[in-house]
């Protein structure tokens, strides 16, 4: 599979990407809203690109998190995953006491 840049859908309202975990690229997506409950934003629709690459390296985090827990399939970030409720993300603990 060939990577792409992340981009923002309309369609689905977020932002589409993809996340190298352990050399293999896994599709993932989040949502506008989760991006803004997390992490504060308001920017525009069209902006919630601007949010996810601010904010990259913890939701990307989160889909390894999740690719280590339960496989490599398409990954959509849910709101307890990312930002400060990451820490009581049981995903999250699981992982840590692993590593």
């Amino acid at each position: 599979m060939e990577r792409y840049e992340p981009y923002y859908a309309q369609d689905t309202d977020g932002v589409h990407f993809q996340v190298n975990v352990d050399g293999v690229f896994v599709q993932a997506y989040v949502s506008r809203t989760i991006l803004h409950i997390a992490y504060g934003s308001s920017e525009p629709r069209a902006q919630c690109l601007a949010t996810y690459l601010k904010h990259r390296e913890d939701v990307d985090a989160a889909v390894r998190r999740r690719v280590h827990a339960f496989g490599p399939e398409t990954v959509l970030v849910r709101q307890h995953e990312i930002g400060a409720a990451a820490d009581k993300c049981p995903e999250a603990q699981q992982v840590a006491a692993r590593d």
